[in-house]
Order: C-alpha cells, then sequence, then structure tokens
C-alpha cells in the first residue's frame, strides 16, 4: 500500500477551501487503497476524517519564527521515519519553507499546491519565500488565474506546473438534496420572515473580502427602494477581538441598516445555506484565487454576482453564467443586486442552469481528484523506474 502525506497549517477552518481540498483528495486516497495521512497543527475538522480511514499527526506549523521552525523540523524527521509517505504533498509556504530541503534530501517526491497569488513577488527575499511553493517536483495551479501568475513570477518552473481547477462537490451541493427542514432549520435559527429577500455573503470576515463595499450597497438599496424587504446574510468566521469586525459593526450601526443585517458565523451545513438565497455575492476587492463560493452557489442553482477579477472570471462569464461588477463600487453592486431581483424568472433559471452545467463539466471534484491522484501515482512510478 502507497503512502501520501498532505501538510496544510491547520484543519481549523470549517468551510476553507484547502482545509475542505485536502480532506476531500484525503478521503479519495483512502477509499482507492492509498494510506492516507494529514500533517497539520489540529483543529476541529482533524476529528472528522478520523473515521474515514485517514490518519493525522500534529505539528505546531501555524506559527512562523526561528524557534518554530527548528522545532518542527525535528518532529517532522520523527514522524517521516512512522510514516514513510511515498509522496508528499505541500499546501502552504511555510510548511514548505520549513520542510522542502528535508524531503529533497530524502528523494522523496513532492507535490505542491499554489493556492494563492502571495504577494510581494517585487522583493528579492519575499520571491525567495514564495518561491518555496515551486519547489516541488510538480506544482499544481487551482486555476489558470493562478496558472498565468505562477509562469510569470517563476517562469523557470514552467515544466512543472499542473493546472487543475478546485473541484467542487455537485451531488453535497445540489439543492434539490437539500430538504425542507434543512432550509426551515436555518431560517428559522436567523428568525427571518417569509418574503424577505435573502442576499447571501460567505466569506470570512476580513478586509480584503469586500464586506465594507456590500454594506455600502445594502445602504444603497434601502434609499433606492423603501420598501425593498431584505437581509444581507454574512457566513464566515468572525472574531470580535479583531478590529475589521468592529469596524465593519460600528458601520452598520452608523448606516442605520442593522435591520437588515445578520451575522451568522460559521455554518456547517452550507447546502442548506446556499438553497434558502435569493442571491449570492462574492465581494472581494483583491482578486480570488479560484472563487470557491461563486463554483459551490452555481452549483446550487443559485444566481452569483461576482467582481470581475482573478479566478471568479473563469466561473462568472456576464449575463452567461451570473454578472460580473466592477470591484469596490457599491452603487454598481446595488443597481446589479436590483436589476437580478426584478430579472424574467425565464431568463434567470436560463443564467443558472447554465452556470450549473459548467461547474458540472469543468470544476467537478471527481476530475480534481483524478487528476490530482494520477499526479501521486505518476510520481510513485517514476520513483519506480528510477530505484530499478
Amino acid at each position: 500500500m502507497k503512502t501520501v502525506l498532505q501538510i496544510l497549517p491547520s484543519l481549523r477552518k470549517i468551510n476553507g477551501g484547502v482545509e475542505r481540498g485536502t480532506l476531500d483528495i484525503a478521503r479519495e486516497l483512502a477509499e482507492k487503497k492509498f494510506k492516507s495521512v494529514i500533517l497539520s497543527s489540529g483543529g476541529e475538522m482533524a476529528e472528522k476524517y478520523k473515521y474515514k480511514g485517514v490518519d493525522h499527526y500534529t505539528i505546531e506549523i501555524e506559527k512562523k519564527g526561528l524557534l518554530n521552525y527548528f522545532s518542527a523540523r525535528r518532529k517532522f524527521e520523527k514522524i517521516l521515519k512512522v510514516v514513510n509517505p511515498d509522496v508528499i504533498h505541500i499546501r502552504s509556504r511555510w510548511p514548505a519553507f520549513c520542510f522542502s530541503g528535508i524531503i529533497k534530501k530524502k528523494r522523496i517526491p513532492l507535490v505542491t499546491t499554489y493556492h494563492g497569488t502571495y504577494s510581494g513577488n517585487n522583493f528579492l527575499l519575499k520571491k525567495k519565500y514564495n518561491g518555496f511553493m515551486t519547489s516541488g517536483d510538480f506544482t499544481i495551479s487551482i486555476s489558470k488565474f493562478i496558472d498565468d501568475h505562477i509562469r510569470y513570477f517563476f517562469p523557470k518552473q514552467k515544466s512543472q506546473i499542473k493546472q487543475i481547477n478546485r473541484g467542487i462537490d455537485c451531488q453535497y451541493f445540489d439543492e434539490k438534496s437539500v430538504s425542507e427542514i434543512r432550509k426551515e432549520k436555518f431560517l428559522s435559527s436567523l428568525m427571518i420572515s417569509e418574503n424577505t429577500h435573502i442576499i447571501l455573503l460567505p466569506a470570512r470576515i476580513t478586509g480584503w473580502k469586500g464586506h465594507m463595499i456590500a454594506v455600502d450597497a445594502m445602504k444603497i438599496l434601502t434609499e433606492k427602494d423603501p420598501e425593498l424587504n431584505f437581509v444581507l446574510v454574512l457566513v464566515g468566521s468572525e472574531n470580535n477581538k479583531e478590529k475589521f469586525t468592529k469596524k465593519l459593526k460600528k458601520k452598520i450601526s452608523k448606516l442605520n441598516i442593522s435591520n437588515h443585517v445578520i451575522f451568522c458565523g460559521n455554518v456547517s451545513d452550507m447546502p442548506a445555506v446556499y438553497s434558502v438565497a435569493d442571491v449570492v455575492l462574492s465581494t472581494s476587492i483583491e482578486p480570488e484565487a479560484f472563487g470557491r463560493v461563486s463554483a459551490e452557489a452555481c452549483a446550487m442553482s443559485k444566481p452569483v454576482i461576482a467582481t470581475n477579477h482573478g479566478g471568479s472570471r473563469e466561473i462568472i462569464e456576464n449575463n452567461v453564467t451570473g454578472w460580473l461588477v466592477e470591484p469596490r463600487n457599491s452603487k454598481v453592486l446595488a443597481d446589479k443586486i436590483i436589476e437580478v431581483f426584478s430579472l424574467d424568472p425565464k431568463r434567470k433559471d436560463l443564467i443558472v442552469r447554465n452556470a450549473q452545467k459548467k461547474i458540472r463539466e469543468k470544476f467537478s471534484l471527481p476530475n480534481m481528484l483524478n487528476q490530482t491522484l494520477g499526479i501521486y501515482e505518476e510520481l510513485i512510478e517514476r520513483k519506480k523506474n528510477f530505484n530499478n
């Protein structure tokens, strides 16, 4: 039995793209009779997959610093002796920086996944740090946007880059699979009245996700149509100690739209959340590496309005599979929401069906799993031939 070890900082984010992708691969490996192992700093999601035949080892690899660097490397070498992996897959810069030298020295095939644009490539030291994410035998880019980014900043690594689009579980994210009980459970927890237009923004509450723009757009909606019954539902991790969250809540209060905004925090049943939405927003002011929210909402047959940059443009084709709007423009966003609400039902249905079809054909989970496991198998075979 061949062993694949995946490494990421933690398994704390319930709906995080990196975390979910890691666990999807881990589950598939176990089902395909690989020995599947994850190394992280731990988190609530670690327990979730133990029963599926996935082993988990814990090292503190979230916190950076010289002491943590040497401590993590010592523990990693010990774990390697126990796990004896045939392939290692690293999904974040700090673990790549800490461990790639050890992995190369031991001649273990290495895969990395480039999950973001990673700022600072115009500075030599930062670019060198980011470059550890291209230090493997293969570097997976999760979208064409990321693929182009890597090829531009790291042209010497072109031959080892493999674009594998992030995969969406279209059986899990399927509106038909969500029962009325699940929908009602979510709606009752929010105490939303009937005939309320639900505007959903699923994103970690942080500055670059565009919550401020969305909130400004809600204020404009109240001014343009005082009779419009709507609520903005914010789903995502929220930390009251963070300055941005306090600033956001203060702004909502100042705009006098507190009755139009609900903070939900993390929600485990995301299909139920999507299923009650009338429109889903992706308002990031910086480019999304992939646009997972847009893809999941499209799979759920929901109208999506996304900002016109980054990976979102590979999912949303304006007026064909959704709507693209200028980043950082709350007025344009508000106008587009009103347009979607008033759209002819047949036209809206055509757009959401186009979107769902695109996700199932181009961004399906089986496609991602098969291509990723294909890379593992190629590296295992390559090493076998080399040893012979």
